[in-house]
C-alpha cells in the first residue's frame, strides 16, 4: 500500500493533510511531562565480546546486516536489563548526559527487549546509518530497532521510534534527522493507525512523507529482496 503526503501540498493557511487529533498529542505531551523528574541512563551496558558469534548469526538469521549493526556502535552484552546475552543498541540524543539504549534478545525469549529502567529516555530514537551516508536523500521511520537496521541495508537512513506512541520531544529529535529527505512510514501491521500520526506530526512540519506498509508484521520480517523492492 502506498500513500504519499508532501510538504508543497501545504500552504500558509491551509494544508491538505487531515490534523492530528488534540487527544493524541495530548498523550505524547503528557508522557514527556512525566519524564521530568526521572534522571537519564548515565552508562550504557558492559560489552561481553564471547557473544561476538552469536551476535553475528542471530542477525544473519534474519537477513541482517551484522556489519553496519557494528558500524553503528551495536554490540553484545550478557548484563542489559538481566543475564540474557543481547544486543545492545545505543540511542541518539541530543540531551547531553543521556545515554538511553535498547538490547534486543539474541533468539527467543519471552522478554524481546529490555532497556534502562527507572530513568527518562527524553527525546532518544535508534538512528542507523547506511554504509554509505554520502548524501542522505531518503529516510525510513519504524517502531522497532532491527526495522530500522533493515532500512539501512537499502542504502537509506533508519530510525527507529522505539513504539508507535513516543514522547513528542522524541518525534522532535526524529523531525530533526529526517528534515530534508523523502520520509518512507513504515509501520508494523498491527500499528498502522498510529504510524499514520507520526507520519501526519512529520508533514505538518514540511517533510515530505510516504506511507508504505509491509507484507509481512513489520519490515525486518520481510525478506531482503522483498525490502530492497519495497520502495
Amino acid at each position: 500500500m502506498h500513500h504519499s503526503f508532501r510538504a508543497r501540498d501545504c500552504g500558509a493557511s491551509r494544508c491538505t493533510l487531515p490534523p492530528l487529533r488534540d487527544e493524541w498529542l495530548e498523550r505524547l505531551r503528557d508522557k514527556t511531562a512525566a519524564q521530568v523528574l526521572k534522571p537519564y541512563a548515565d552508562r550504557l551496558p558492559p560489552k561481553d565480546e564471547t557473544y561476538w558469534p552469536e551476535f553475528d548469526n542471530y542477525l544473519l538469521s534474519r537477513g541482517l546486516s551484522p556489519r553496519i549493526a557494528r558500524a553503528n556502535q551495536w554490540y553484545p552484552s550478557a548484563n542489559a536489563g538481566d543475564n540474557e546475552p543481547r544486543i545492545v543498541i545505543p540511542a541518539t540524543s541530543d540531551q547531553p548526559g543521556n545515554h538511553f539504549w535498547q538490547a534486543r534478545l539474541i533468539g527467543c525469549g519471552e522478554k524481546r527487549y529490555q532497556s534502562p529502567h527507572g530513568v527518562a529516555s527524553g527525546d532518544a530514537c535508534i538512528v542507523v546509518y547506511p554504509t554509505d551516508t554520502g548524501g542522505l536523500t531518503e529516510s525510513v521511520v519504524v517502531e522497532g530497532p532491527v526495522c530500522a537496521l533493515a532500512a539501512a541495508m537499502t542504502g537509506r537512513l533508519g530510525i527507529a521510534l522505539m513504539g508507535a506512541d513516543p514522547p513528542e520531544e522524541r518525534l522532535g529529535l526524529t523531525y530533526t534527522r529526517v528534515r530534508g529527505t523523502i520520509c518512507y512510514i513504515v509501520p508494523d501491521l498491527d500499528r498502522i493507525d498510529a504510524l499514520t500520526k507520526v507520519l501526519v506530526y512529520l508533514a505538518n512540519r514540511g517533510v515530505e512523507c510516504r506511507l508504505r506498509v509491509p507484507s509481512a508484521k513489520d519490515f525486518a520480517d520481510m525478506s531482503p529482496l522483498n525490502r530492497e523492492r519495497f520502495f
